[in-house]
């Protein structure tokens, strides 16, 4: 299961995702909105080539922050919303939603969750700058943690994931899933008790190397960590992502947690 993509690109419609799917052999996705209504596949440079060991997030983020308040892309979230959720309804047995959740719709959440009925809620720093002891975020995290809904969140830089782990330890029984493996270090550095309802998303291969997915494994275990593949950023990011964690010199039985097992639980 794709743990982590845009419905834009070659997720852009439901032929595309069935298409995409079969090729790549993965039996469902979920799904969250991207820019709107692009066809573009984003090409980028693996970072994670360069240094296997290191941050490749950090110096994205910047870009992407830039970029993405140059062409206010986050005022089309809403609506990519609801886009998410017709193509679940017309492929259901594929596509699970991911709710994006923003300044502009945070007060409908819960409303749109009894007609959606998605399957997780995110948060993107890089979108939309907002802080974690913001209402935004802390109601409706605390609202998702009553429905058992995960929360994926893509933090921004450093100095907010220690923040991050500040509110985990706060709210220990929200289900939280950090984007891109960033920051794996500063988890590392706490106790592993702290993180029983945490998990890491290892979209993708340009961002997150082999290296850095074993350094999770060792210290979390296979149990915590979650295949996605961030479509379209990143060409075949798919097939290369699926490919690198398949490979992964662990058992096969941990290798199907990660590629499926471990979220189809979180979403039941």
């Amino acid at each position: 299961m794709d743990g982590h993509a845009h419905a834009c690109g070659e997720y852009l419609t439901v032929e595309k995702i069935e298409q995409k799917l079969d090729k790549a052999g993965v039996d469902m996705v979920l799904l969250t909105p991207g820019q709107w209504k692009s066809k573009t596949t984003y090409r980028l440079k693996n970072l994670a080539m360069k240094n296997p060991y290191g941050d490749a997030v950090s110096k994205n983020n910047k870009t992407t922050s830039i970029m993405i308040k140059l062409i206010r892309a986050i005022k089309q979230i809403p609506k990519g919303n609801e886009y998410v959720y017709q193509l679940k309804c017309s492929l259901p047995q594929r596509i699970k939603q991911c709710y994006w959740v923003t300044r502009e719709n945070w007060k409908n959440v819960q409303q749109d969750y009894q007609r959606m009925q998605f399957d997780s809620l995110k948060f993107h720093q890089c979108w939309e700058k907002f802080e974690l002891e913001e209402e935004v975020f802390v109601k409706t995290v605390e609202w998702a943690t009553e429905n058992r809904l995960p929360i994926f969140i893509h933090i921004r830089d450093l100095n907010q994931m220690e923040k991050l782990i500040g509110f985990i330890k706060q709210h220990p029984d929200a289900i939280i899933v950090v984007g891109h493996l960033y920051g794996v270090e500063l988890f590392m550095k706490e106790k592993k008790e702290y993180f029983k309802n945490t998990y890491f998303d290892l979209s993708n291969y340009y961002f997150v190397s082999k290296e850095r997915i074993m350094l999770a494994y060792q210290h979390f275990g296979a149990d915590h960590l979650i295949f996605g593949s961030d479509t379209p950023y990143g060409k075949q990011s798919l097939e290369n992502t699926l490919k690198q964690i398949s490979e992964l010199d662990i058992s096969r039985s941990e290798i199907e947690l990660i590629l499926g097992e471990n979220l189809m639980k979180l979403l039941n």
